[in-house]
């Protein structure tokens, strides 16, 4: 009987080894240069399946020997920051008092889709009326499908009186909404043939704001792909999660290399128009376990890991459950909450919102 369960408890520590590795391969992926290692730098978009391993270890030694709980806990001290930045644990702050607040919108609008709103307006222009943001940056904001100009203008111009709207010449619209003064518009330039990114500078009282609207290289997932994925979580057999699998790492690592040297180039843009008061925000089409996010985050902080909590998926359709938009604020504000916002649907992304103290 000794002997047996010495041989489970041998068992159960290399069977927890293997697990270790793939989250530390996981939590550190954000370090691999995608240009490089494109399929290894994909390996953060797996963390959530060792962080539950991980975790089922940790009951798994509380069964067999209480202290052996302690290994799995030193594996997620290690990979602290990815574990950290995945799943937060984040809370709602008070103000402080007679302090100025902002609130901030980051939105994919999916063209501003069709849904319907109340009475019958578009479900996106209403949502955006009633949001109470007092800058909102929209990504795939194109007029002429499913809201003209003029519909956009009679919806939000009395709430917004400053706007910017940036046509990629891939099409794509990146768009800002503003209660305050738009100094200035420049466009981040990097090779994308649909993506981009645009910088603003927006004076609020004495204090002018650097804002960074992002969309970057999407996954560029077609509806076979989305069919091969559902197909794969019904029926997980492994020639088919072999076969299919493979094509679609391929097809996320062709994206996350092209994504690299944009997120390079946003960084770059942080770095030389660096201000006190600074927000960078957008869908990143990465999670936070990658390079993209790491190299835009840098020295900024991610409003939802300081005042959301758990994963908070931002794309909504095809059971592909990623937070992928993101909101970073220079650590001038406090971060007193942050929310992704599924009161709406009509996107196959929900709006994110943070609430900041100046």
């Amino acid at each position: 009987m000794k002997r047996m369960k010495h041989f489970i408890q041998t068992l159960a520590f290399l069977l927890n080894g293997v697990v270790a590795a793939g989250f530390l391969i996981c939590a550190y992926s954000p370090y691999l240069s995608p240009v490089e290692h494109p399929v290894g730098a994909c390996a953060g978009l797996f963390i959530p399946v060792f962080i539950a391993l991980n975790l089922a270890f940790c009951l798994v030694w509380l069964c067999l020997k209480p202290w052996g709980a302690l290994f799995p806990l030193a594996v997620f001290a290690l990979g602290w920051n990815s574990l950290n930045a995945y799943f937060p644990v984040g809370s709602i702050k008070e103000p402080g008092e007679g302090s100025p607040t902002l609130k901030f919108l980051t939105y994919n609008t999916q063209g501003i889709s069709p849904g319907e709103g109340n009475g019958g307006e578009n479900a996106v222009l209403s949502y955006l009326r009633r949001c109470g943001a007092d800058i909102v940056c929209l990504q795939e904001f194109i007029p002429g499908v499913h809201a003209s100009a003029e519909e956009i203008s009679q919806a939000l111009e009395d709430i917004y009186p400053h706007h910017a709207s940036t046509r990629i010449k891939g099409g794509d619209v990146l768009a800002c909404y503003s209660r305050y003064p738009i100094l200035e518009t420049e466009e981040i330039a990097y090779p994308s043939l649909y993506n981009g990114s645009v910088l603003y500078r927006i004076k609020v009282g004495e204090d002018t704001l650097a804002v960074i609207n992002n969309h970057l290289e999407s996954n560029k997932l077609d509806a076979y792909d989305k069919k091969v994925y559902n197909e794969i979580l019904k029926s997980p057999r492994e020639a088919n999660v072999k076969a299919e699998g493979k094509h679609l790492l391929r097809k996320l690592a062709d994206a996350v290399a092209l994504r690299a040297p944009q997120a390079d180039s946003v960084a770059r843009a942080i770095r030389e128009n660096r201000a006190d008061y600074m927000l960078v925000c957008g869908d990143f089409n990465d999670s936070p376990v990658s390079y993209a996010y790491r190299v835009i985050g840098e020295g900024l902080d991610d409003a939802f890991v300081a005042a959301g909590a758990g994963p908070g998926f931002t794309y909504n359709q095809n059971h592909l459950y990623f937070r992928i938009d993101h909101i970073f604020v220079s650590p001038a504000f406090r971060v007193l909450e942050c929310k992704v916002d599924r009161s709406i649907r009509a996107s196959d992304h929900y709006p994110v919102w943070c609430i900041v103290e100046r």
